[in-house]
């Protein structure tokens, strides 16, 4: 690959933050989905209930995210076929990734019930607690298949830049989630059952949408087109090698807020219940902050598919300098917002109180999560994904002595300072494995070799 500094024109930082604005409102449906059934559970002044919805939504964070690179690699791949300009190559990017989360999506309805009970093992929440997990487990689970194929739908959609499209599906998503959630537990009284239902209706119709909206950026013509030539295995396994870490970086991230569920777990079912309220508003955080990094990983796989070391660098430090602006602001905000949201969440006086002994770590987070972020997004739309892998095997070698030393010697504290010590080591490590990926662009070979 030779380098094209001269036909690629990087965004300028009104383009990066018109890209990532929406990225970060679309992102935010997810979290907004929990946080609306966490809402909705905390009204009816149970605990048990909340602590029902955080283990089941952690059962269900590690299951989706073991698929998270078809929404990753997705992304990174078609990105960089649209720098190359190739309608075709944009389309396959898009369809093998969708065929695979079929598959995953089938596969979990098949094996559902080993699945819950391997998860409720290996969480062990108290009896009450487990009883209303496998209410919300086993009505949430039926949209597995639409979930995934999401995943790869509005990846597909990034890939081409069409973030705002993606934001309006997301939000779509959020208040049929939000209508339903109320519909079925506060009108109807389905309980935490009503919770996994409407998740799981607003996640399949979110699918069904998305597929409408890619049809009118590629025609069904050229899908069919694509699957005669979708087989070949050559790219399968291109895709495969990539995704399989990704997978391992994500299942090890995914676990860690697992381990701090089964830690919560360990200190009582309020503290369980305080740490899922702080959780959803993490989460909504972690959005937030996804915004920039995405635009990293868009336009990056487009100055690397175009050749442009030069183009690359500016990419990666307008959005570094952004990145850093925002998570600072994000810090602040989190510190004005703490007095508001818990009494917001319920009504029970002593959860709240004991969720805002912890809510500081929520203010310490973002300017220290941003960093591990912002690489994820430059070394996924480079498809440099072992490093990825290997940033994470480190740092979670380190996390899990951190957090049983941690828990020991501070009790709930000490779950919190042990996710701090992940994303620091997560963040220090890849910023240490940039250098040689600049180097590698317009150096005769792809970036993703």
């Amino acid at each position: 690959m030779q380098t094209s500094d001269a036909v690629y024109s990087p965004p300028a930082t009104r383009q990066l933050i018109i890209f990532a604005i929406p990225v970060m409102l679309a992102a935010l449906a997810t979290p907004l989905m929990g946080l609306v059934d966490t809402a909705v559970l905390g009204r009816l002044g149970k605990p048990v209930a909340l602590a029902a919805v955080a283990v089941g939504g952690s059962i269900f964070t590690v299951l989706y995210w073991c698929f998270s690179f078809l929404r990753f690699t997705t992304t990174g791949l078609v990105a960089q076929a649209a720098g190359q300009h190739s309608q075709r190559g944009v389309v396959l990017a898009g369809l093998r990734p969708m065929l695979a989360a079929l598959l995953g999506g089938l596969g979990l309805l098949l094996l559902q019930q080993p699945l819950l009970w391997l998860a409720l093992r290996l969480l062990a929440p108290p009896p009450e607690v487990a009883a209303l997990t496998r209410d919300y487990f086993s009505a949430r689970i039926w949209s597995a298949p639409f979930t995934l194929l999401s995943y790869a739908q509005f990846a597909w959609l990034l890939g081409l830049g069409h973030s705002r499209q993606v934001m309006v599906l997301q939000l779509l998503m959020n208040l049929l989630n939000a209508l339903l959630a109320v519909a079925l537990v506060s009108w109807l009284g389905w309980g935490v059952a009503g919770a996994g239902w409407a998740t799981a209706i607003a996640e399949a119709v979110g699918s069904v949408l998305a597929w409408r909206v890619m049809l009118r950026h590629a025609g069904w013509q050229q899908w069919q087109q694509a699957c005669a030539a979708a087989g070949g295995w050559a790219a399968w396994r291109q895709l495969f090698a990539a995704n399989i870490d990704i997978m391992v970086r994500t299942l090890l991230l995914t676990v860690a807020f697992a381990l701090m569920t089964r830690s919560g777990a360990q200190l009582g079912t309020l503290t369980l219940a305080a740490n899922q309220l702080l959780l959803q508003a993490f989460m909504v955080c972690v959005s937030l902050l996804d915004g920039f990094a995405v635009a990293a990983e868009v336009h990056g796989a487009h100055a690397i598919g175009a050749g442009s070391r030069a183009g690359l660098v500016l990419v990666v430090r307008r959005c570094g300098c952004l990145s850093l602006g925002w998570s600072s602001l994000l810090a602040l905000a989190m510190l004005l917002l703490g007095w508001f949201y818990l009494p917001l969440m319920t009504p029970d006086q002593q959860l709240q109180q004991l969720a805002a002994r912890y809510w500081f770590w929520l203010v310490a987070l973002p300017p220290v999560c941003i960093w591990a972020f912002f690489w994820d997004g430059v070394f996924m739309g480079a498809m440099r994904t072992a490093v990825l892998r290997n940033g994470m095997l480190l740092s979670f070698a380190m996390y899990v002595p951190s957090l049983w030393l941690l828990q020991h010697a501070l009790g709930n504290h000490g779950v919190w300072a042990a996710l701090l010590v992940l994303m620091a080591m997560r963040g220090l490590l890849l910023t240490l494995a940039w250098p040689r990926l600049r180097d590698s662009v317009g150096q005769g070979r792809p970036a993703g070799c």
